[in-house]
């Protein structure tokens, strides 16, 4: 068996007038624009539809129902925040080029033009999509352009070998709002997930907005009007024992009764961190290294409790002692990939876990749900090349489970575990 790594959704690519490079984006923000607080004036935001969706496509499968994708992708996120989202038609093709200004148009399209085509010039095989966002000091948007990989074919009937087109609108109308790409790894906004039939399957999960989209879109425009315990906030700050601040690590929160996510963040220069968009409840909270080619590291910041829109602070003292175990990647059916699973209730799956020193005999697998077991099917050793070791277990899933996103975590002989955030998709 081997390894796929498969990072396959669309790129975000910022601009404005001061032009800096933030790992793999271009943006243009000054340092003060935090990435994530990036969000439009009003929430009723105005998408041309070009025509180049419309029309006959040799990109998007013959019958493919793309205004029914177009409209359940927006309504999907307008259903979840007090945003109002207008799709009017448009003649217009091109994104707009890079630089200070666009050209005022909110455009989603697919045409084979020379200035779309060259958006891709570096990564036509892997990206289903882009969005560049326009935006001025104080963070607002002023213009986000969507462009589909006019490289790529799409279908919205699961057809072997395309992307699924209502799955890729809905991940990038979440750039298009401000939203960049979460660690959880079943969400709509999770940074991979793949063609149509890549696991022996047809995956359309991603057009179904996770808990942890949902709680970020509210922290940005609010909940609808007709949503009541919502939104609170969960923030703190992250430090060695000797009080060195800990920036970029994945922080999570997830409910404490059913163990579903619910909330995700990075901590940032400070160490510090902030989850909002929450509805009231219990939460535990935790956190985790992001490299997991130098080791793993997790644990529990706390439990907080939140009442409506409360705010709440949880700090945390971290011990980063790297466990031997890693986890990078997850699947099925023999493969692996970087990406989360779709499960249904009332199943049973084997999965396959890969990453460094996985072990059989030594591996212990939890979740924070008792709806998901594993199995008296004995826990294998697996080899996926590339120097990935493996394991596979049987998981089976109770029919009462709250559907939702479920983290997997792996203990070793040497006591620290690892995890894959969100990495079952629950439905």
């Amino acid at each position: 068996m081997k390894a796929v790594r498969i990072a396959i959704v669309g790129v975000l690519v910022l601009a404005v007038s001061f032009t800096s490079v933030w790992g793999s984006v271009i943006t243009a923000a000054p340092a003060k624009v935090e990435f994530q607080h990036l969000r439009w004036k009003g929430n009723t935001i105005k998408i041309a539809i070009s025509n180049s969706l419309t029309r006959p496509s040799s990109n998007i499968k013959t019958d493919s129902d793309v205004m029914g994708a177009v409209e359940r992708s927006l309504k999907a996120w307008s259903r979840a925040a007090n945003i109002d989202l207008q799709a009017e038609f448009s003649e217009r093709q091109n994104v707009s080029p890079n630089g200070p200004f666009g050209d005022g148009v909110s455009l989603i399209t697919i045409a084979q033009t020379p200035e779309n085509v060259l958006f891709f010039a570096k990564d036509a095989d892997s990206a289903s999509a882009k969005t560049r966002i326009f935006f001025n000091r104080k963070g607002v948007i002023t213009e986000a352009d969507v462009v589909l990989n006019p490289y790529q074919q799409f279908s919205t009937d699961g057809t072997f070998g395309t992307f699924d087109l209502e799955s890729t609108l809905t991940h990038e109308i979440g750039h298009l709002l401000g939203l960049h790409h979460q660690g959880v790894l079943g969400a709509t906004m999770a940074e991979s997930f793949a063609k149509n039939g890549t696991m022996g399957a047809v995956d359309f999960g991603p057009r179904t907005l996770a808990e942890s989209d949902i709680s970020a879109i509210r922290e940005l425009y609010g909940a609808p009007s007709d949503i009541g315990n919502c939104c609170g906030v969960i923030s703190g700050r992250l430090t060695t024992a000797a009080g060195r601040p800990l920036k970029g690590l994945e922080v999570w929160a997830e409910d404490t009764q059913s163990g579903r996510v619910m909330g995700h963040a990075d901590s940032g220069l400070e160490g510090s961190f902030h989850i909002g968009g929450l509805p009231g409840g219990d939460y535990s909270i935790y956190w985790k290294t992001k490299d997991a080619s130098t080791g793993s590291a997790m644990g529990e910041v706390g439990k907080v409790g939140l009442d409506g829109g409360e705010n709440k602070a949880v700090n945390g003292k971290i011990n980063l002692r790297s466990s031997d175990t890693t986890l990078q990647y997850l699947g099925l059916n023999s493969q692996l990939a970087d990406y989360g699973l779709s499960l249904n209730v009332g199943r049973s799956y084997l999965v396959n876990l890969g990453g460094r020193n996985l072990d059989a005999d030594a591996a212990k697998i939890t979740f924070n749900s008792s709806f998901i077991k594993v199995s008296q099917f004995p826990i294998t050793s697996q080899e996926f090349g590339e120097g990935v070791s493996g394991i596979s277990f049987m998981v089976t899933i109770d029919p009462d489970i709250t559907p939702g996103e479920y983290s997997i975590f792996v203990s070793s002989k040497n006591g620290p575990v690892s995890c894959v955030v969100g990495a079952l998709s629950i439905e």
